[in-house]
């Protein structure tokens, strides 16, 4: 597998590996888009000790009698995927000597779903290992992540998501001008190239060079409502402001720019405030610290 970053992380895995030290429970914590999963299925493969093209192309399809990946339908995973699951473990290996469940966005689990999912946290069958994958360590039960080996995963390098984006066919010009706006995420940096949040991103250059029209508060975008993608513009912003810093350009009122996304960032957190106003906000104070 053809994996960017992560050295020290992969290395600890085949040291406990090699040392038959191999914890019941894993968490890989880290921003999305890192390649966390990449490296869960490339522990998978050797906790099951597949070597063989045939059975390796089953863990990746999800068909492999000892390898079993639950993730969220429609943003959640249930209680009926979390039993499901664990009748499952409850069953010894058919292939191997171990069995893995990796469990895709596990801050997903609503809380019947961790409660439950703590009884194979706390008596796991000895033959098994769960790994769960997580961009939200911190929505997770306190007591599901005091039974699992936390491995936090930081974000790649420039170098290492343009290299990827590279790979995957993307113009090295265009991977040169998506990278920074990614911050670490090769994920991300794939979606701003094939077009998923474009939107967002001119947006936000726009917002950023003062060329956006006064009238772009009212216009009518799905995407101002969602916090989550308010918060990207901040990201997207923040980035800029960062770049243009490091290159030593001098802006006007840069460290009022810092603040004013700082106190956006604080009001949609800790506040809770309408994000379609809390942008509009943004707009009418960025305008007048040009």
């Amino acid at each position: 597998m053809n994996i960017k970053g992560h050295k020290r992380i992969r290395e600890q895995l085949t040291r406990s590996l090699e040392g038959g030290r191999i914890g019941h429970a894993y968490l890989f914590s880290g921003r999305e888009g890192v390649g966390k999963r990449l490296v869960a299925l490339e522990f998978s493969l050797a906790l099951l000790e597949t070597k063989e093209e045939r059975d390796i192309l089953r863990v990746f399809k999800g068909i492999h009698p000892d390898f079993r990946e639950v993730e969220p339908e429609r943003g959640l995973i249930s209680i009926e995927k979390i039993r499901e699951a664990q009748e499952w473990l409850s069953l010894a290996p058919m292939e191997g000597k171990r069995k893995v469940l990796l469990v895709n966005e596990a801050h997903t689990m609503n809380r019947e779903a961790a409660n439950a999912f703590l009884k194979s946290l706390e008596e796991p069958p000895p033959s098994s290992t769960i790994i769960l994958i997580t961009s939200r360590a911190s929505q997770l039960l306190p007591t599901i992540l005091s039974r699992c080996q936390i491995l936090r995963f930081a974000p790649l390098t420039d170098r290492e998501v343009k290299e990827i984006l590279v790979e995957k066919g993307i113009d090295p010009s265009q991977a040169e001008e998506i990278v920074p706006m990614a911050q670490g995420s090769a994920g991300k940096a794939l979606e701003l190239a094939l077009g998923k949040g474009k939107e967002l991103l001119d947006y936000a250059q726009e917002l950023y060079q003062g060329t956006l029209s006064p009238l772009s508060a009212t216009e009518y975008r799905p995407w101002k409502r969602e916090k989550e993608e308010v918060l990207k513009l901040l990201s997207f912003l923040r980035t800029m402001l960062k770049r243009d810093m490091e290159r030593g350009e001098e802006l006007p009122s840069i460290w009022e720019r810092h603040k004013l996304l700082a106190r956006v960032e604080e009001n949609l957190y800790q506040y809770n405030l309408n994000p379609q106003l809390t942008l509009e906000y943004l707009e009418l104070k960025w305008r007048t610290l040009g």
